[in-house]
C-alpha cells in the first residue's frame, strides 16, 4: 500500500468517525429507529413496542464504530507517515480526503447544504496547505544541496 492510499483511507476513516459520533448523539437517529420499528411492527416476529432497546443497540454500535474508525485512521496515518518522503505530503492528502469525505457524508447522511461559500472556504484551505507544503519541500531541497 502506498503512502497516498494509506493517507486517503486515513482521511476517510476520520470523517466516518465524525459521522458515527454525530449519529451517536443526534435526535435523527432516534427518529430513524422509530421509523424502522414502525415499519417492522407489521410483522409479528419483530414488533418492538418500545424503541429504547433498538435505539440503545444502534447508539452502542455507533459508539463502538467511533473508536474502530479512529483506530483505523491512526494506524493508516502512521503507515502513511512511515512510507512517505515527507510528513507534509501525508498531512495534505489526509486533510483533503477528510474534507471531501466529510462534505459528501454530511450531505448524504445529514442533508447538510454544500453552499458556494463552503466550497470557496474548502478551496482556500486546500490552496493554503499546498502552498505551505511547496515552501517546505523547497526548503528541504535547498538544505540537501
Amino acid at each position: 500500500m502506498s503512502f497516498f492510499t494509506a493517507a486517503v483511507l486515513s482521511g476517510c476513516f476520520a470523517a466516518l468517525s465524525s459521522v458515527f459520533a454525530k449519529l451517536f448523539t443526534d435526535e435523527r437517529t432516534a427518529a430513524y429507529v422509530n421509523v424502522v420499528a414502525h415499519y417492522y411492527s407489521q410483522y409479528d416476529w419483530f414488533a418492538p413496542k418500545d424503541i429504547s432497546m433498538p435505539l440503545f443497540i444502534v447508539r452502542a454500535t455507533c459508539f463502538i464504530l467511533v473508536f474502530a474508525c479512529n483506530s483505523l485512521m491512526w494506524t493508516l496515518f502512521t503507515k502513511a507517515l512511515n512510507k512517505a518522503p515527507s510528513s507534509i505530503q501525508v498531512t495534505i492528502v489526509n486533510g483533503a480526503a477528510n474534507l471531501a469525505t466529510s462534505a459528501i457524508l454530511g450531505h448524504v447522511v445529514f442533508q447538510e447544504p454544500l453552499s458556494l461559500r463552503w466550497w470557496a472556504g474548502a478551496s482556500l484551505m486546500l490552496t493554503g496547505t499546498i502552498l505551505i507544503s511547496r515552501g517546505q519541500a523547497k526548503d528541504t531541497k535547498d538544505k540537501k544541496e
